[in-house]
């Protein structure tokens, strides 16, 4: 079935099945309404994963805002900065990114 898809529907299907296989389950997904998003296969995956999926409001980018300048700042403050020796590097030391970014950096900044 993937084969027959657009390429940016099987991308994202890809992805959201690589990540089911190494994650636990979210009970939401949040994206915009592009339509591979918004694509049957797309929401079929979801719903069989029982995964609900919100969507930013059409012809209103504002609501990904903080998390866009969030994702800028993690790219430029220490993606950009490190090298990671495997996937595994990289997940522990974003977590760890994010856990100081939310417990410190916001307040020596803030």
């Amino acid at each position: 079935m993937i084969s027959k898809l657009r390429n940016g529907t099987k991308l994202i299907i890809k992805t959201l099945l690589q990540a089911l296989s190494r994650a636990s389950k979210p009970t939401f997904l949040h994206s915009d309404m592009g339509s591979q998003y918004t694509s049957i296969a797309y929401e079929g995956l979801l719903k069989r994963h029982l995964i609900r999926h919100s969507y930013s409001k059409q012809g209103y980018p504002y609501d990904n805002g903080p998390l866009e300048a969030f994702h800028s700042l993690l790219k430029r403050e220490f993606i950009f900065q490190t090298r990671f020796t495997s996937f595994e590097d990289l997940v522990l030391r974003v977590e760890n990114y994010i856990n100081w970014y939310n417990t410190e950096r916001i307040r020596i900044n803030g």
